[in-house]
């Protein structure tokens, strides 16, 4: 009996020493891209503010972003968390140059 208590006591210690990464659910992660996406400042801009239409998931990290004729592609661009803090991923938004066609 107390050779199970031990067992379960250094195990709990062992998985308390691993570090955890508490990053966001997909769907919540890419909800949080999405919204950044959309309200960053320079993707308007770039759209001359021009009202958005669509807004496409073009592979991880990248995004389209839609006005009419013209669109940005917008990256995800992942920083560097503060040693020992876990959290969900922290990220800026870097919108690329006007396309019109």
């Amino acid at each position: 009996m107390h050779k199970s208590i031990r067992l379960i006591a250094l195990s709990a210690v062992a998985f308390a020493a691993v570090p955890v990464s508490a990053a966001l659910a997909p769907n919540y992660q890419r909800l949080a891209e999405l919204r950044a996406v959309i309200a960053h400042p320079g993707v308007n801009s770039a759209l001359s503010d021009s009202p958005i239409d669509r807004v496409e998931y073009v592979r991880t990290d990248l995004y389209r972003v839609t006005a009419g004729r013209c669109h940005v592609d917008v990256a995800i661009v992942g920083l560097l968390m503060p040693r020992g803090v876990a959290g969900p991923r922290r990220f800026e938004v870097r919108p690329g140059r006007r396309i019109c066609g």
